[in-house]
């Protein structure tokens, strides 16, 4: 396109050039009555004008034929050139895609061309490019296709002037995407030929795509155009496809993100990370990926997988581990932090992924309890997992962050450490964070300082220039000047003054720490506006375009950090001062930025941000929320900490979603009957599957990501996709909000009773469940596990299965009834309101293969 545009430019300029000489080759033309200044481009301009009505006339006034033709050639390259550039223009735009109507290879599609024309057009439109993004805002999907129907590029009648030439400049279309259904024997045995045509590349390219209905391959074409074009349209200069540039990008890692970013905009964070980790085996080292992911892990409280997972990403800048010590070790003053790949860095999402490293370093008291969290016997995986983590984290933080506590003295220790003594302090962290001390208190300062430090680097390698750009462009992440300069001078210190007061004699001796804890809403606000540059009060005349949200939101974190220092005096005159300071900052981040930070950032805001924990229970905060966020429900408290029983109400969704679509499953296997020995045989793995991982589930509480995810794969691989999405699965994460107003339809006052209530209760029959699931219960054989009804079922259909006998009819009835009965029961004892033994009743009726029902 670059090569386009400068052919053209340099033949319109040719062009120019000749007509204005022969504009020179008459009487010159005097400007008078004009400055000095612009007389010179005054007279060339009527030169100009001079030379091309000479061009248009005839006779003795006008040009020579020889100037006529010369010109004429040159316009008709500029005619040339110029619709060149446009086409290249609209193919990187890209332009109108237009998508003819579906064809078909096979004998009696006719009537279904339209419905999977449309349907394709619709996939196509629908499928928008998300921008990966960093808590707490989320950017908006972009619109990448123009779609066209059917069009005729042939003109009625040729051109018959040059304003019908100059006419056909603007190219109608750049891509032209076709189609052809196919059929087969083989499995999959639905297909779809899709070419995409690009009139300025002249070029084309043919994929054939087969899957097991007509719906699925048509999603799949779709994601595969998609996939075609962002790497040669200016889509692929963007995140997170900067890499695929000009390079195949394959359709199975955008299929994949696209998928992700839906789910997780939906809450359906258990298929979202699926997808995400898909994406990721694809694309082992994009960035942006792990940034995702560890989104995800921060929103479901995940936070030691979270600073693992940012860990990862931000290694991912170019460098090795020498050079990004050096790096380190470099003062904030020094040169070479602006001479040495600074913008490279920034343009990379590299800074951005170490802000949310640091931010998940400082949240210390929830990210140093995972850490320090000992066995947990109902879910041993949990355990392992957090054990693994911290064998792979204790020696890279002390990599990283040795020099924070060069100068300190840690407790038990006779004198600080010296500025020479990396290897003393990296032994001394490995060991503080290891698996035989990990001491709580002592971890939290651990974390804490190493925030404090992290932040400090981010904002030296902060682009200098990058304040030059208008607030309004929609480029700027979760990142400002302003904003780091908030973390670095007081969040992350006020967080560090928070956890060595708490640390009491396992405190270390600091150094410096100018911030005192508790500390007041006067020096605070006094410290926050020094970071944001000393200008007292310019931040609220500024005009809302030149404001950003973010300076307001992290000012509004620090005050309400500031109230755990209040203890539990909710009602006291300073826990009152800083909870009108933040909400006056969260006032000022939502009028800085009416149209995208409301609707974005509410659950992050009133649910799942740690540093808000305090403030959402104060009276200013709940009507700031009830004027800001309408509500049809009454105000109330929410629990410091909602994921629990949202954790809990949707493990109870997914189980009963589950057991409705295994239910709905056994009774139409029934209608299925008589069925042949491997069809039952697949039956019956299927089956024993399906029970293992609700026994999983049950075992450890749905405190699992994976063992949910497992559950709803399995589900899918043998129950009918109408019937998940008539039982709602995959299900949402539902929101605390969404619970209160369950509970609130019942009672006024005691919503938070009955959340708590239905905690215990649904924790009482997990274990229930656990117990009539389980294959071994109490160190004893459990005959009436489905897991092993389900083993024995599959065993006998084998040992029949090699005779030419069929399998009795009546016994596989009364095997889908028993199965269809138990899962039923599930549901009925997933219900608070029904009895707690009703699976276990159900198990006591099931058949098992002996005697009259053997097979």
């Amino acid at each position: 396109m670059t090569r386009s545009a400068a052919m053209t430019l340099a033949v319109l300029a040719a062009l120019v050039a000749v007509v204005r000489a022969v504009g020179g080759q008459g009487e010159p033309w005097q400007a008078e009555g004009w400055t000095t200044v612009f007389e010179g481009p005054v007279e060339w301009f009527m030169q100009f004008i001079d030379g091309a009505s000479r061009l248009v006339t005839g006779g003795s006034d006008g040009a020579p034929l020889s100037a006529r033709l010369g010109c004429l050639l040159l316009l008709v390259l500029l005619f040339v050139a110029l619709r060149r550039w446009m086409l290249m223009y609209y193919a990187h735009k890209p332009g109108a895609v237009d998508v003819e109507k579906l064809v078909s290879s096979a004998p009696g599609m006719e009537q279904q061309l339209e419905g999977l024309s449309a349907q394709l057009r619709k996939q196509l439109s629908e499928t928008n490019l998300y921008p990966p993004t960093a808590l707490p805002a989320e950017a908006p999907a972009d619109n990448f296709l123009d779609l066209l129907g059917d069009v005729d590029l042939e003109p009625k009648k040729l051109g018959t002037s040059l304003l019908r030439l100059f006419s056909r400049l603007r190219p109608k279309i750049a891509y032209t995407v076709r189609g052809v259904l196919r059929l087969r024997e083989q499995e999959p045995g639905f297909g779809i030929t899709v070419t995409v045509t690009s009139y300025a590349i002249r070029g084309s390219r043919t994929e054939s795509i087969w899957s097991r209905s007509w719906e699925d391959a048509i999603q799949e074409a779709g994601y595969w155009v998609m996939a075609t074009l962002v790497p040669v349209t200016r889509a692929g200069r963007r995140p997170p496809w900067q890499e695929w540039c000009g390079r195949d990008l394959p359709p199975e890692l955008f299929a994949a993100y696209q998928q992700a970013r839906e789910l997780s905009g939906q809450r359906k964070f258990d298929d979202a990370l699926e997808s995400y980790y898909e994406a990721l085996r694809l694309d082992p080292t994009n960035l942006y990926l792990r940034t995702q992911i560890a989104g995800i892990q921060e929103q479901l409280w995940l936070h030691l997988d979270a600073l693992e997972t940012y860990y990862g990403a931000l290694r991912l800048d170019g460098r090795n581990s020498a050079q990004r010590n050096a790096r380190t070790g470099m003062r904030s003053w020094d040169p070479r932090r602006t001479l040495r790949h600074r913008y490279g860095w920034w343009r990379s999402g590299v800074l951005e992924a170490r802000f949310r490293y640091a931010v998940v370093l400082g949240v210390a008291e929830r990210t140093a309890d995972q850490w320090c969290k000992g066995d947990d016997p109902p879910c041993p995986r949990r355990t392992h997992a957090r054990k693994q983590i911290r064998q792979a984290l204790a020696p890279a933080l002390a990599a990283r962050h040795w020099r924070a506590f060069t100068g300190l003295k840690p407790p038990g220790r006779a004198e600080p450490f010296g500025p020479d003594q990396e290897g003393p302090v990296r032994e001394w962290l490995e060991t503080e964070l290891g698996e035989r001390r990990r001491r709580y208190p002592v971890v939290r300062e651990i974390f804490q300082l190493a925030c404090r430090e992290e932040m400090q680097q981010l904002a030296a390698d902060y682009p200098r220039m990058i304040r030059l750009r208008h607030p309004c462009v929609r480029a700027h992440g979760t990142l400002t000047r302003t904003s780091l300069r908030l973390n670095r001078d007081v969040w992350a210190p006020l967080r560090l003054a928070w956890a060595h007061e708490d640390a009491g004699s396992d405190r270390m001796e600091l150094l410096e720490n100018p911030l005192s804890w508790p500390s007041s809403a006067d020096r605070l606000a006094r410290r926050i506006r020094s970071a944001r540059g000393g200008l007292r009060g310019v931040h609220r005349w500024l005009s809302p375009g030149w404001r950003l949200w973010q300076d307001n939101y992290n000012a509004a974190c620090v005050y309400a950090v500031a109230m755990n220092g209040t203890g539990g005096r909710s009602g006291s005159q300073e826990r009152r001062a800083l909870a009108d300071l933040a909400v006056d900052e969260l006032e000022g981040a939502g009028h800085a930025d009416m149209s995208g930070f409301h609707p974005v950032t509410r659950s992050w805001l009133l649910i799942e941000d740690p540093d808000m924990e305090k403030l959402r229970q104060e009276s200013r905060f709940i009507r700031f929320e009830r004027e800001t966020y309408p509500h049809a429900a009454p105000d109330r408290h929410r629990p410091e900490r909602p994921l629990r029983p949202e954790m809990k109400a949707y493990g109870r969704q997914l189980l009963s979603g589950c057991a409705a679509v295994m239910e709905h499953t056994w009774r139409l296997r029934r209608g299925q009957l008589p069925a042949e020995p491997y069809v039952l045989s697949e039956w019956f793995v299927g089956e024993a599957e399906l029970w293992r991982c609700v026994e999983r589930i049950a075992s450890n509480q749905g405190r699992n990501w994976r063992d949910r995810e497992r559950l709803l794969q399995r589900v899918r691989e043998v129950a009918d996709r109408r019937l998940l999405v008539r039982c709602g699965l995959p299900s949402r994460l539902p929101e605390m909000d969404d619970l209160l107003d369950e509970a609130a339809w019942d009672t006024v006052d005691g919503a938070q009773e009955r959340i708590r209530s239905f905690e215990e209760t649904f924790e009482k029959r997990l274990s229930a469940l656990s117990l009539a699931v389980a294959v071994g219960a109490n160190g004893s054989a459990n005959r009436l596990s489905p897991i092993r009804l389900s083993t024995q079922w599959l065993a006998a259909v084998r040992q029949n299965g090699a005779s030419a006998a069929v399998v009795k009819q009546a016994a596989a009835q009364q095997a889908c009834s028993d199965y269809e009965t138990a899962w039923r029961a599930v549901r009925d004892l997933l219900d608070p309101d029904q009895s707690a033994t009703a699976l276990s009743d159900a198990l006591q009726r099931f058949h098992v293969p002996q005697g009259r029902y053997s097979l």
